[in-house]
């Protein structure tokens, strides 16, 4: 009858809290006679306490008699869930997983260089399985936030990556972890390099990005080069000549327009950007500031240089690439997220 068996789970459970406060711990000590399901629930949390005691043994051994009590029942399958959670970490006979979880489950613990570092010198020593890999795992990502130990943490990690019992989802995380420190260590070659050696563990987009990264690497270093290059070029230029009064009246006739120029393209490109949610000014206000003297210098050069058709087109040429470099800078430097539009 409903009355008798709502009586009878009541009674389970409060025996439950009854040998739980008592300490007492043994399965056996449950009430006999209660209903199945009744009973399924005392074993299952009495499984609970033994866990959150780090007695992961007698936790399994509980979890199995709840199994045993109620079949089909709901705390049965919870029951078994938790069994097969804990067969999988079993290794050592569960004395790695009580020292992972000791760190793991304390707030005090798992914020504490010491014990961190503790727990990396006991994992090498734990047996193989997927304890040893999550305790690795657990202490790079301790090492890679709070503690910055980003060299320690680059170890622990590929620790885990070569670590034949890591499940593929834990592989594919520290995979995408040591690609991400490599290259927010300004190491976007070797961040590629290794994106690309494990491509079967990144999603497509990943191994693209680091790609993409190390080939910004070199159009940076190729858009400087060429800044220098012009600068050099119109600074000789101008030693060389004796022509100063001519560059200096280039100069005064075509300052007004490039001001008018470098005005437009910082302000009136920044409120046009500004006007979009994303947009952000700041990289035209910035292009708008390099602009002004790359036009004037430009324009001095132009002042004393050959007058023959050739040289003209090559100073055309220099001058407008290093406009388009100077932008590429400027990006790289201010919003890179600008430059993924052009493949860069």
């Amino acid at each position: 009858m409903p009355g008798i068996k709502w009586l009878a789970a009541i009674a389970a459970v409060a025996a439950l809290v009854a040998t739980v406060a008592s300490s007492a711990g043994a399965a056996e000590d449950l009430p006999h006679g209660a209903d199945a399901s009744a009973a399924a629930e005392a074993y299952y949390r009495l499984g609970q306490t033994d866990e959150d005691a780090g007695d992961f043994a007698k936790a399994r051994a509980d979890d199995v008699a709840c199994a045993g009590a109620d079949p089909g029942g709901p705390w049965a399958w919870r029951a078994s869930q938790r069994i097969a959670w804990l067969d999988a970490r079993s290794e050592g006979g569960f004395a790695p997983l009580a020292r992972l979880e000791q760190v793991r489950r304390s707030p005090t613990l798992s914020s504490d260089p010491q014990a961190i570092e503790a727990l990396a010198r006991d994992a090498d020593a734990f047996p193989p399985g997927r304890v040893r890999v999550e305790a690795r795992l657990l202490v790079a990502e301790a090492w890679l936030g709070r503690m910055h130990r980003s060299a320690d943490a680059q170890v622990e990690l590929r620790k885990v990556t070569d670590d034949p019992a890591t499940d593929p989802l834990t592989l594919r995380l520290a995979e995408r972890e040591l690609v991400d420190l490599l290259a927010r260590e300004g190491r976007p070659d070797d961040a590629a390099q290794e994106a690309t050696a494990h491509a079967d563990r990144l999603d497509p987009h990943i191994v693209k990005q680091t790609a993409r990264l190390a080939r910004r690497r070199w159009v940076r270093y190729a858009a400087i080069a060429e800044l220098a290059a012009f600068s050099a070029l119109a600074a000789a230029a101008l030693l060389r000549s004796r022509r100063g009064a001519e560059a200096s009246r280039a100069l005064r006739t075509v300052a007004p327009i490039a001001i008018a120029f470098a005005l437009y393209l910082g302000v009136g490109g920044g409120l046009l950007a500004s006007r979009y949610e994303s947009g952000n000014a700041t990289p035209f206000l910035l292009l708008g500031a390099v602009a002004l003297p790359l036009v004037l210098l430009a324009r001095a050069w132009a002042a004393v240089g050959s007058r023959g058709a050739r040289a003209r087109w090559g100073r055309s040429l220099v001058c407008a690439t290093s406009v388009v470099a100077a932008a590429f800078v400027l990006l790289d430097a201010v919003n890179p997220a600008y430059l993924d539009g052009f493949g860069l």
